[in-house]
Order: C-alpha cells, then structure tokens, then sequence
C-alpha cells in the first residue's frame, strides 16, 4: 500500500466514486475524457505533482470507465489537458475548476484543496458530461476532510509543534517567502485539527504563546483542554473532543531537576477519558523528554531512562486502578534501540506502528525546519525508517486484554505541513 494512506482523501476517497465502466461515454468541455492527459508541474513537490496526478486518474476511472494518461508539463508537448496547477496567489486552502474547450485546469493552493477539486471533477463527471464554460470554486477549510477506518471509534493526533513563539520574521524564511509565526502557523494546526477531527489531540512544545492564538480556534470544533496550566506552564497538553469523551482523571508532572527540563518544557501528562459512545475508558499519557545527545551533555540518556521510568511508573499506576488501555504518545529525543526506549518495550508497550492492523506507516516523521534552515523535506535523522530514525514515538499498553485494536498509524506528511515544524503529525486510529 502506498505511503500516503490518509492523505487517502488521496488513494482511499478514490474509491467514493462507483466503476461505470459500462456507462455512456462521458464529455469534458466537448472532448471525450479519455482524450486528455493529465499535466502535472515537472518541478511540483512529489505530492503535489505526480501523485496528485495519479490520484485523479483513478478517480476519473472510476468515474467514467475511462482511462486517462498523464504526463509532466516537460513531456507533454499538445492535445487536451486536464492541468494540475497551484497558483501562487491561491491561498492554501482554496481550489477552482474551469473548463474551456479541450482544456480544463484544477487550482489548489495545497494538496488538501487540490484533492476536493478533483472529487468534485469526478463527481461532475459521475453524474453528466461537463459543458466548456463550466467553472466551480470553494475551500476546505472549516471542512472534516479525512474518514475513519471502518471499526475505528477513537482517533489520536499527535504532534510536535515547534516553539517559535517570536515575532521577528527569519531572514532564512523571508528568502523562501514564507511567515513561520504563530499567527500563521496557528490557524494551519487548527485547519489539521479539523481536517482529521480526533477525539484527542496530543501536543508538545505548546507555549503559551501559540495557546492564545490556537486554542480559541479548536474550541469551535468542540475541543476543551484537559489541564489548564498552573505556576508552571504545561508544553504537553492533551486536548479531547467534549462530545465524544468524559474526561475522568488528569495528572501533570514536570521533569526534575531543571538541569533536564530546559525553560520548564519536559514533562508528562496523563488523562484518562470514558469514550461516551461505548462506556469504556482508556488512558493518553503524554511527554516531551529531555532533548541533548550524549556527546553533547554527558547523562542525557540516563536522564531520559529517568524520565521514562516516571512514565512507566504512572501506567503502572493507571492500571491498577482502571485497568484500561493506554496509548503513550510524545518527542522522546532518541530511537527505539536507546535504553529509555528499551524500557517501554521490556514492560509490553507496543509501537503503534507495529500494532496496527490494517497499516502502519514506517517514515522516520521528521525532517529540517528552524529558524536558521528554512524548511525542506530533508532528514537529519540517521534512517528514514522508524525503527532507527524516529523521535517522535506513539505506544499502546495494556490492550490485549480488553480487546483494543490499532487499525492504522499514520505520518501525514501533506506538503504544508513542512513549513509548520520539523516532526510531521502523527496519526492513530483504533478501536476500542
């Protein structure tokens, strides 16, 4: 199965349009559809060019019956396209159709909106042919964009935000043409937010300062914060959805001593819900632990272990006085092989990915964006593989027993999101 599962609005919403095979031959601006090719940029991120391409043909297949071909604006040379564009002036969640004799031309100002232009496109087309002078425009955001799995009744979000809470513009930004403050950022968490609408989100690297901007926009949605900050501010904060969850319990603890706590910012928090639409309860512990490497601060990985046993301590505690399933989630600054890790492993947490059912994404989930480097989708990490390249890691404890299923982990690495931090989302649907 191809990476971007649930970008599946990408390859898995292809599959919302029926095969009419045997239907009528359907026209697009006067031409038969299977006289166009697709034309993509030939310098388009890979998202947003040969794989956006792929997915439209599947859709107009479906569709139609017919078989369309597709080509790069570099290889195609003339005849009837259906062009792929992606005009700088659209903003990023907005899309347009329009159709002229022999050519039509689907703008999106990301993947997301460019996605709901084509199902509207195989929609159209599904139902009628589409006359030359036909135009449509819209948005996505505001819009739940993403389906659950079938049999999946909770969703976890999980994600490194990146704390820059600055409201100097970088010159390194200035240059790509790009805002990284909050008051841009924001409002992008909150459109993913809502996109995938989960019934818990976990953060890290949450400052007050992206607080005020981001939570006033998912409480629209429905989501409430678990544990409002005290004296100390709480950078790994769980939020949840009111109407699909009672929240039961919650704990904050803040990582000691300061010396591996930089600016107050690792901790852990725990919550444990009852999901409302089937009574059971279940528990998210949340963390960020202590980010230096060995060589660079001697006892960074002890500190870490430290930490962890923190962690398993309060599963332990948890269990024994609910006995649900947990799902641990966090940026955990070292690989699965590294002793803090170890530890979640040798008492039974289970990687998520390798839990899931249905599919586990195995992308490393990080790649270059600061202040300094701009954004791209080069890794650092020493593997793109999770296993010997992830930081960012997501388990499942004490689940076997009542039954609990991960049916798909997923990295969602839509092109947008690298502009937003440098650990792309993480995504957990399961079943109760």
């Amino acid at each position: 199965m191809k990476k971007t599962l649930l970008w599946g609005a990408a390859l898995l919403a292809c599959l919302h349009f029926s095969d009419l095979s045997a239907a009528a031959k359907k026209k697009l601006a006067g031409v038969p559809v299977s006289a166009y090719t697709i034309v993509y940029s030939a310098q388009a991120e890979e998202e947003e060019g040969i794989a956006m391409a792929k997915c439209i043909q599947k859709k107009l297949e479906q569709a139609t019956g017919e078989q369309v071909q597709i080509a790069s604006d570099s290889a195609f040379r003339k005849g009837h396209a259906i062009a792929i564009t992606h005009g700088k002036g659209t903003p990023l969640w907005d899309y347009s159709i329009r159709a002229a004799k022999g050519r039509v031309t689907l703008d999106g100002g990301g993947c997301w909106a460019m996605d709901k232009a084509a199902d509207i496109l195989a929609a159209q087309l599904a139902q009628n042919s589409i006359p030359a002078g036909y135009s449509t425009k819209g948005t996505v955001e505001g819009e739940v964009l993403f389906a659950r799995p079938e049999g999946a009744n909770l969703r976890i979000l999980d994600d490194n935000i990146w704390d820059y809470s600055k409201e100097t513009w970088p010159e390194k930004w200035k240059e790509l043409g790009v805002d990284p403050r909050d008051d841009v950022r924001a409002p992008k968490f909150a459109q993913l937010v809502r996109a995938y609408m989960p019934d818990v989100v976990t953060i890290q690297e949450y400052n007050k300062h992206m607080h005020d901007r981001f939570y006033p926009l998912i409480q629209k949605y429905g989501y409430d914060i678990s544990y409002e900050s005290g004296a100390d501010w709480n950078n790994t904060p769980i939020f949840y959805k009111k109407d699909a969850l009672e929240l039961i319990s919650v704990n904050y603890n803040l990582y000691t001593p300061k010396q591996w706590c930089n600016a107050g910012s690792k901790s852990f928090q725990s919550a444990v819900f009852k999901h409302k639409a089937t009574g059971k309860v279940f528990a998210v512990l949340n963390t960020h632990l202590w980010w230096m490497g060995e060589w660079r601060q001697p006892g960074s990985t002890q500190a870490r272990a430290s930490q962890v046993r923190l962690m398993i301590a309060e599963a332990e505690i948890l269990k024994a006085k609910h006995d649900c399933t947990m799902f641990v989630t966090g940026d955990m600054n070292c690989y699965e092989n590294t002793t803090p890790i170890r530890q979640f492993l040798d008492e039974g947490f289970v990687p998520c990915y390798k839990a899931a059912t249905l599919y586990g994404d195995n992308h490393n989930g990080h790649h270059i964006c600061s202040a300094g480097d701009g954004f791209s989708r080069n890794s650092r990490r020493p593997s793109p593989y999770r296993a010997e390249g992830a930081l960012d890691h997501c388990f499942i404890y004490n689940f076997q027993k009542h039954n609990t299923e991960v049916k798909v982990f997923d990295c969602i690495q839509a092109y947008f999101t690298i502009e937003l931090t440098d650990h792309y989302p993480n995504l957990i649907d399961a079943r109760l």
